[in-house]
């Protein structure tokens, strides 16, 4: 290990750590784990830290920008640039950055690519920033234009800059900006990429053409950097689960720098010391700290405000913030195994809300002390070509677990003629909706041999009932949806709304880009489940949606 001061490492690494572990600065549990990780990487004997290239890059942002580096920025800044295996190579090329609205990750990123394309000094390193809106991905690149803007006198020599890019002239390397459109990066050869708020992410499609492009330059890096968000089952859940992974050891060899900034407990926002564990920056921005405390004074009253701050600011995910029908956790436990159904009697229901929409479908059998949920979801075109909802429905749609529509609506015999496919595996004894879905079904369900077709309740007095029956089935993890992601997006999306006498009401999160009728639909069968015999000792649900 190259090192030319007194300390075990490099300041900038030694003074975090030591910071953290004195308790200086407020950490998470995922930071503590971090700390035990790099320790273990930094001693192998192939590892290297070049003060050097940490000096350089240091100092080239100090020169230029209107701040002073952070802790935690001089750390991670650190190992982006003076890291190295024996070989040369990046001991860490992918870096996961996940911190509470409001700590500077834009400036920090600004700043990263400032030096990447410049003073790195490596020939035609192209750093592109990229985001799911152009306000987004504008952000960090403006800043440098700033910048260079503030010290244009001194800086013209050496960059050339438009509004769409900046460019480094004695390296030929530029920085540029992009939208996740997959239809604009013909010919991209970038050193590095900047995921900006990768939250928005549905899928690793979009990602995978940015990524694809790298290893034409030396010292490839990638960056996702992020708050949380509310979309679950998505490319940002997947990070934090392998960043987990790799923190307990489970992943070897990875080369990905896990820097997660959360709560350990939604509990903790009520101690205003513990935000730090959220926003490492929030001692040094007093600004920053006053308009969260109002924030936060605000949340009692302000449902809406209390999923924002909690998701953005704490980077607890959004569900928490709401009386949940579970948490995420017992959600996912969920994905179990189908058990054996064939010839097995069962409930069969239906929910949708509208007939250009989405419609959510499914079978409910019990068995072994079970609810085996089995679940199709039909979707129109209309609906898909309108809105981006934050699922990744292409996928459920090659699982099998979604049909696309390309009616004008969703006529009722897609439906009819699912359940009559089922209806030569399963003994479907009823079929359940709501009183306005029934009878605009009626016709055709009745035509293809379903004669019991009974109306389903809702309303509080209905959840209410139910409530203790769903509590319990997530609580003690006795329902399996199987490996069916929309069923869990589904859930995910309800939250429990109480009155002043105790009774409940299940309610839609967010009524434009989330759904619920896979769920509702298990509602629905769940009201009927005493008309399943009773040595089916398992009880299974399967729905689907159109």
């Amino acid at each position: 290990m190259m090192t030319t001061s007194n300390y075990r490492y490099h300041e900038y690494i030694d003074v975090y750590f030591q910071k953290v572990a004195d308790g200086e600065i407020i950490a998470s549990k995922e930071i503590h784990e971090l700390i035990t990780y790099l320790k273990i990487v930094l001693d192998k004997p192939n590892v290297y830290i070049d003060e050097n290239e940490i000096s350089k890059a240091a100092e080239n942002i100090h020169e230029y920008f209107p701040f002073e580096l952070l802790d935690w920025e001089k750390f991670i800044l650190a190992f982006v640039v003076g890291v190295f295996y024996e070989d040369g190579s990046l001991v860490f090329n992918e870096f996961f950055l996940m911190l509470g609205r409001g700590a500077g990750k834009n400036g920090f990123i600004a700043a990263l690519s400032f030096y990447l394309i410049g003073k790195q000094n490596i020939a035609k390193y192209d750093v592109a920033i990229v985001a799911t809106s152009q306000e987004q991905a504008k952000t960090s690149f403006m800043d440098v234009h700033g910048v260079l803007e503030d010290h244009w006198k001194k800086l013209k020599r050496f960059f050339k800059k438009t509004l769409k890019m900046i460019g480094y002239l004695k390296t030929r390397s530029k920085l540029i900006y992009y939208t996740n459109n997959a239809k604009t990066k013909d010919g991209l050869r970038p050193g590095a990429i900047i995921f900006d708020e990768v939250h928005a992410y549905e899928d690793e499609e979009n990602i995978k053409v940015f990524t694809s492009a790298l290893g034409k330059v030396p010292r490839p890096r990638r960056f996702y950097i992020t708050t949380d968000g509310n979309l679950r089952d998505g490319f940002l859940d997947r990070m934090k689960e392998e960043a987990k992974m790799i923190l307990r050891g489970e992943i070897k060899n990875s080369r990905m720098f896990p820097f997660i900034c959360r709560l350990d407990s939604a509990d903790e926002v009520h101690d205003f010391q513990m935000w730090e564990k959220a926003n490492p920056s929030i001692r040094h921005f007093p600004d920053l700290r006053l308009e969260m405390e109002i924030e936060y004074n605000n949340l009692e009253h302000r449902k809406s405000a209390k999923l924002e701050f909690m998701t953005k600011r704490m980077n607890i995910p959004s569900v928490d913030a709401y009386d949940a029908i579970a948490v995420w956790e017992k959600i996912k436990a969920t994905n179990k195994p189908i058990p054996e159904l064939k010839g097995m009697t069962c409930i069969g229901a239906i929910d949708y809300s509208d007939t250009t929409d989405f419609v959510g479908v499914g079978l409910l059998f019990k068995k072994d002390g079970k609810y085996v949920w089995l679940h199709h979801t039909f979707i129109n075109k209309k609906s898909i070509k309108n809105y981006n909802y934050k699922v990744d429905w292409r996928l459920a749609k090659e699982q099998g677990y979604v049909t696309i529509i390309k009616d004008e609506t969703n006529k009722p015999e897609h439906i009819a003629k699912w359940f009559a496919e089922q209806a030569r595996h399963y003994k479907i004894k009823l079929i359940t909706a709501d009183m306005y879905r029934i009878n605009y079904l009626r016709e055709e369900f009745e035509a293809m041999g379903f004669s019991k077709l009974e109306i389903a309740r809702s309303g509080s007095k209905t959840h209410t009932q139910l409530q203790p029956i769903v509590e319990d089935l997530f609580a003690y993890e006795n329902l399996i949806f199987g490996d069916d992601l929309m069923m869990r997006w589904y859930t995910n999306n309800v939250y429990i709304k109480r009155d002043g006498k105790g009774n409940i009401t299940y309610e839609k999160i967010d009524p434009k880009f989330r759904k619920t009728d896979g769920f509702f639909a298990l509602l629905h069968a769940l009201q009927y489940e005493s008309e399943l015999p009773k040595q089916q000792k398992l009880v299974v649900f399967k729905a689907r949606t159109y």
